[in-house]
């Protein structure tokens, strides 16, 4: 196939301003790739940092084309790949390009879209699942007794965190701003703290009677970073698993760290997805099932995506929004 698609594209690193939708050569795959007819694509953080041009350890091409995070079916494959997979549902992480009709994505970074998913769900259950199931089961060793601390808790990982924690016997407490405490409730949390009003730390430590959190999972880092560690139990972990904020954590003293008897790491899933361990049937059994509902907030057109960044960047999003492209697209099984 030649010719010609419709993308989001921006020219250079910058703001939302710069991206608009033109015309774009239809890629070609190569050896060891797959070429998608993309279905729907979902608004990622990684999005906004590398159009930013913040984001140096992800392949990326200018003119850009964001949309890391996204689904389709098969249409053609190079050299090495089994002819078999095309018109199969297929989802991509990690690999720039789903906000086109077309995108490129090499095996490695290719998964079958499970059965019993649709469309909408498939494409953005991966991430923001498998980061907070293997944050609460593999890093941090949840237990029914540990008291959650999680940030953004009107956010995509937020919210599963939530979920994924109840469902463990643990208690959460949630901080978002006071626009989101309302969606953010019907996901469970036992107590929701307007973090933009007040003094969050004292009143975790109310909750908890003096004892503070066990877990706390922050995506947002930044110069308030700090303050998990005013609230972090003796023998707690927090675990850092994003920068929303734009800026990292400052760095914490190893006599801080010994003082409190506090775990502090890091839990990037793309790692864990090179060596084959992100998968868990139980997982997907609960995201099919209902048990844990992925918070899909919005849907828009590629026409709406420099808005939708703008918005994202504003921490105006709830949930996750996901990009129609091509919408229901037939697959075979």
């Amino acid at each position: 196939m030649t010719g010609k698609m419709q993308a989001v594209l921006i020219d250079a690193p910058g703001g939302p301003e710069g991206l608009g939708v033109a015309e774009a050569p239809i890629p070609e795959p190569g050896p060891g790739e797959i070429r998608l007819k993309v279905a729907y694509s979902s608004m990622n953080p990684m999005d906004v940092f590398a159009r930013q041009g913040t984001v140096s350890w992800l392949p990326i091409k200018w003119p850009f084309i964001p949309g890391i995070e996204h689904a389709g079916v098969v249409d053609k494959v190079g050299d090495g790949v089994d002819a078999g997979m095309i018109g199969k549902r297929y989802h991509s992480r990690n690999m720039f390009g789903g906000n086109a009709e077309y995108s490129i994505s090499p095996l490695s970074n290719a998964h079958p879209m499970p059965d019993g998913l649709d469309w909408k769900t498939g494409t953005c259950y991966g991430g923001m699942t498998y980061t907070s199931y293997h944050a609460l089961h593999t890093a941090a060793r949840i237990r029914p007794t540990d008291w959650c601390l999680f940030h953004s808790a009107a956010g995509p990982i937020g919210i599963m965190l939530t979920q994924i924690a109840k469902d463990a016997g643990a208690k959460v407490i949630g901080l978002c701003s006071g626009g989101k405490i309302d969606y953010a409730r019907q996901y469970g949390a036992d107590y929701l703290i307007d973090y933009t009003t007040g003094d969050w730390v004292t009143e975790v430590k109310k909750i908890t009677d003096g004892q503070g959190a066990d877990i706390i999972v922050d995506g947002n880092q930044g110069p308030d970073a700090p303050k998990n560690y005013e609230v972090i139990a003796p023998g707690g972990h927090c675990i850092y698993v994003g920068a929303t904020a734009g800026s990292p954590a400052p760095e914490i003293p190893v006599s801080t760290l010994i003082f409190k008897s506090a775990f502090v790491g890091g839990f990037n899933l793309p790692l864990l997805e090179t060596r084959g361990a992100r998968d868990n049937a139980d997982v997907l059994r609960k995201v099919i099932d209902g048990t844990w509902k992925v918070p899909i907030s919005e849907e828009v057109t590629l026409d709406d995506v420099p808005d939708l960044h703008r918005r994202f960047a504003a921490r105006q999003v709830k949930g996750r929004a996901v990009i129609r492209v091509g919408g229901e697209l037939n697959w075979s099984k």
